[in-house]
């Protein structure tokens, strides 16, 4: 135990220790994340997100399900400008699962004990690297990647709010992709993104510091195929403009999605996901501004599974006063399942507030309710934040 949180601080401290070198902090922690997009012209860039979730789980159905935990969600991304439109990109993250959040190392699978947990299975992984070609109108890329379906789950407000769109997204696939730009003037900018890939079998699916294991074919799930039959495809815009005095519109935003995910070993049919997701940003006043985030997922074929069906429903607000923010979401999982105990609904809720100073440090306090596979949990928490863009 105390090995591994020696371990825990080394890494932190040493990605702290790489933000020096930044130059500017960011003042939206709203990052897309979309294969390597960068305006910098710069030839080394980067973006380092470090978060620290200090939480007590105050009320569980097990007793030896109420603890305290101390887990990180930090990424540290950078790129190098190869020439005016090449670009070699990589996201690498040192991420913990809070008890009872799974997305592919731990999590849901891990049975409690009543102890407090501590940095505890904290793997250091590359979940992106990919060369880019971009200019004014369409880009590629090709390498390991997060596949374009809805919004990012970085883009929910609430220091709890990724964590439930997070569990689904299609994340570390190998293969190749592009997007094509059109601008429709006052009617705003939109892309087509488009991928083909299968899940990530290179020495990249491995992990330092908590060894997750390499992935292989022969582990079965959707999109672990070792072909390009998988595919996803989206159209996403923004940066409407209004010609009257009406200029709601102007903070509109929104991604229609679609993604294929072709059975591998074990499975029994294909997966298909649709999506919609709506944004909206105002600015009420001077100093007080709202966002306000929207997405519904609809999984046929959930995990490969036959009689398995799936949909995520994701409301949430942001209002920001300067420094101040405050943020929640509500979050609706309907089941449609042959299996009784897999066909329970859930729901998810969070809240926070918090405030973020000009050196990129922020600090936030939270409260997260739970209510899955017929389970409720609750959790009140606090998290220490740095941003800084370079």
């Amino acid at each position: 135990m105390k090995k591994n949180i020696h371990i825990q601080i080394i890494l932190i401290a040493a990605i702290s220790i790489i933000s020096n070198f930044a130059i500017a902090a960011s003042d939206d922690h709203d990052h897309d994340h979309d294969h390597g997009a960068h305006d910098s012209d710069s030839q080394f860039y980067g973006h380092l997100d470090l978060r620290v979730h200090i939480d007590s789980i105050t009320s569980a159905a097990e007793s030896d399900e109420k603890f305290d935990e101390i887990y990180s969600h930090s990424h540290l991304e950078l790129g190098m400008r190869l020439d005016e439109n090449f670009t070699v990109n990589t996201n690498i993250k040192l991420e913990g699962e809070s008890f009872g959040h799974a997305h592919g190392h731990g999590g849901e699978e891990e049975s409690a004990n009543g102890d407090n947990r501590y940095f505890e299975e904290h793997p250091l992984l590359v979940e992106q690297l990919t060369l880019n070609y971009k200019n004014n109108d369409y880009s590629y890329y090709i390498g390991k990647f997060n596949p374009t379906i809805g919004f990012s789950y970085h883009s929910v407000p609430g220091i709890y709010g990724y964590s439930q769109i997070e569990e689904y997204t299609v994340r570390e696939k190998i293969g190749l992709g592009g997007s094509v730009k059109y601008n429709a003037n006052s009617y705003g900018s939109h892309e087509l993104d488009f991928s083909t890939f299968f899940s990530d079998t290179s020495i990249l699916s491995e992990s330092y510091n908590h060894q997750r294991g390499r992935t292989n074919q022969s582990s079965g799930g959707v999109g672990n195929t070792e072909d390009l039959s998988s595919f996803a495809v989206s159209l996403g815009g923004s940066d409407f403009y209004s010609l009257g005095n009406n200029n709601i519109i102007e903070g509109l935003s929104y991604r229609l999605g679609y993604a294929h995910q072709a059975k591998g070993v074990g499975n029994e049919e294909d997966e298909d996901r649709y999506s919609a997701s709506l944004g909206y940003k105002y600015q009420i006043s001077n100093s007080i501004s709202a966002k306000f985030v929207t997405e519904l997922m609809n999984i046929e074929h959930l995990g490969g599974e036959a009689g398995h069906d799936r949909s995520h429903h994701t409301t949430a607000l942001k209002l920001s006063y300067k420094a101040w923010n405050f943020g929640t979401s509500y979050t609706h999982t309907r089941n449609d399942a042959e299996e009784e105990d897999e066909s329970i609904n859930g729901h998810v809720y969070q809240i926070s507030g918090g405030y973020s100073f000009d050196n990129g440090i922020g600090f936030d306090l939270g409260y997260k309710y739970s209510d899955k596979e017929a389970e409720v949990k609750e959790r009140i928490g606090a998290m220490i934040s740095y941003d800084y863009e370079f």
